[in-house]
């Protein structure tokens, strides 16, 4: 299942970059130019390329940031449930330490029973 599941993700990566090639060479200015995108805060800040970012870089740049937030999502859940379960964990310990030394308890012998059966022949 592993090697299938590895080799799927090596197709969709060729195709990925097989589709950004494509999307580069398609994408000319009427001067055989790339086209550019400015995207506001990211391109402001680099002096090199004032006028914008080709296509597949801001592609690329906008699939990696989503894939580094899922990642920082996903790690943020899976701390979130480990110190659950730890808590649970503690929880249940307690309860079974409960449960133990109840077991373990005597019973007293000064508990008063009633046979209901005498009580009926009285009558």
């Amino acid at each position: 299942m592993k090697l299938l599941k590895y080799i799927l993700f090596i197709i969709i990566l060729i195709a990925s970059v097989k589709f950004i090639m494509e999307l580069d060479t398609l994408n000319l200015n009427p001067d055989n130019t790339p086209v550019k995108i400015k995207i506001p805060y990211i391109t402001d800040f680099s002096e090199i390329d004032s006028d914008g970012m080709k296509v597949w870089q801001a592609v690329i740049l906008t699939l990696s940031l989503g894939v580094f937030v899922g990642f920082v999502i996903a790690l943020i859940q899976i701390i979130s449930q480990k110190s659950e379960i730890i808590s649970l964990k503690s929880n249940l310990r307690k309860i079974q330490n409960e449960l133990d030394n109840l077991r373990n308890q005597n019973l007293e012998e000064d508990i008063p029973l009633f046979d209901e059966i005498s009580d009926q022949e009285e009558i």
